[in-house]
């Protein structure tokens, strides 16, 4: 490397406020790169109660990829639906069944009254089921449990620290929500020591995952260093990769989901800002989009593309990579006051990458001062975990001809 490009470099480095070393990880392509023994093919499972569909594809061994095939998506409803059930009406109509959607909520009897709100809607039978499952904030993406499965054809979750300890001891019920979950959906769960926030933690299902920078500084209070932190992280999930980038200046989550989503192993979107506007994130959001695209997959480099980012409203930021996938159906935030010919691009971008999914708007107004949207609010199932458990909690006979429909959709 040059003298002029190491000044540069460390310049733009000093810009961004982070440490050398981590600047030097941005730079220099893959962080954590370990190699893991190909995974046999699963022989067909059958049993009464497996939590195992068969003959899954060989990215169901690393962490879940939200693109693949799904068998539910939990939703954050707790408080929020009081003050605003049209959001998950709106979500409900958009879904159509297409894959059962579970609305948590603090207690059974928050769960009828959820129930009311929706047939006095009009809305089908088995639009969103509710289940009474405690927690804090609506937020269940950050604070849920991760899945694994091993080539033993094991399934277990994985749960993260939440946030700093102060947190913790403030929310307490979204820290504890993962062994209550664990129960209904009868998964082993098993405790990694590091604080991993779920929007910040993004994985192409092919052995890569995506983070921010956030990881590396939050785990500093353990004292965790890079290369621990690519130690644990390989060894419980066992990624291949972990490639992270600086967050965007002055976005409180510091989450990837706020301007990145993953639509296929070898295909991410980043979000573009106009340099004119806010000249320092538009050179981050540039520079994350030039490095993810060295991040490797089994079908080459990976592919970004460009998608428009919201302006902010007031001091709040918008995302339309803060997104949902259902099973064949991409739900995209949408806001009132953009105009629309930004949200026109936002969702033809998807459009073309996406063929064959239904690309739906889902008005996330409501959800902006929480400093969070869809992705945010939602928790994706893979197929090959059974969801009878979280039906019967929601009151739900499992009978062949009230079975929860699963539309089938060829997902590459």
């Amino acid at each position: 490397m040059s003298a002029a490009l190491f000044s540069s470099l460390l310049h733009f480095s000093k810009l961004l406020g982070f440490a050398l070393v981590i600047v030097g990880v941005f730079i220099s392509g893959v962080f954590w790169s370990k190699k893991l023994p190909q995974s046999p093919p699963i022989p067909e499972h059958h049993g009464e109660r497996s939590t195992i569909l068969p003959n899954p594809e060989p990215e169901d061994f690393f962490p879940v990829a939200e693109f693949r095939q799904q068998s539910a998506i939990l939703l954050g409803a707790y408080d929020r639906f009081q003050t605003n059930p049209k959001l998950y009406l709106d979500i409900a109509r958009a879904i159509d069944k297409r894959v059962p959607l579970f609305g948590l909520v603090n207690s059974e009897a928050a769960a009828i009254a959820a129930r009311k709100v929706f047939q006095r809607a009009g809305m089908p039978e088995g639009s969103m089921y509710f289940v009474p499952l405690p927690a804090n904030t609506v937020w269940i993406r950050d604070y849920a449990p991760f899945f694994v499965r091993r080539e033993d054809n094991s399934v277990f979750m994985i749960d993260a620290k939440y946030q700093s300890r102060h947190s913790r001891e403030i929310r307490t019920r979204d820290e504890e929500m993962a062994n209550t979950l664990a129960d209904l959906l009868d998964l082993r769960i098993r405790s990694i020591p590091l604080i991993i926030e779920g929007g910040n933690f993004l994985s192409n299902g092919d052995g890569t995952i995506f983070t921010t920078s956030k990881m590396v500084g939050l785990n500093k209070e353990f004292r965790f260093n890079e290369e621990i932190l690519g130690d644990l992280i390989n060894d419980y999930f066992g990624v291949r990769h972990w490639i992270y980038t600086p967050s965007l200046e002055s976005e409180p989550t510091g989450h990837l989901d706020m301007f990145g989503a993953i639509l296929a192993k070898n295909i991410m979107v980043v979000g573009h800002i106009d340099p004119a506007v806010d000249p320092e994130n538009s050179r981050r959001l540039d520079a994350a989009a030039e490095y993810f695209a060295r991040a490797p997959t089994s079908l080459g480099p990976m592919q970004v593309f460009r998608i428009p980012m919201p302006t902010k409203s007031g001091e709040y930021w918008r995302s339309y990579t803060n997104i949902i996938l259902a099973n064949g159906i991409l739900l995209m935030p949408s806001f009132s006051d953009v105009a629309p010919a930004i949200e026109d691009a936002a969702e033809a971008v998807y459009r073309n990458l996406l063929p064959g999914w239904e690309i739906k708007k889902i008005d996330c107004d409501s959800l902006v001062s929480g400093e969070g949207q869809l992705h945010c609010m939602s928790y994706n199932l893979p197929k090959y975990v059974s969801i009878d458990g979280l039906l019967k909690k929601a009151g739900v006979e499992r009978r062949k001809d009230r079975e929860p429909r699963i539309q089938s959709v060829r997902i590459q």
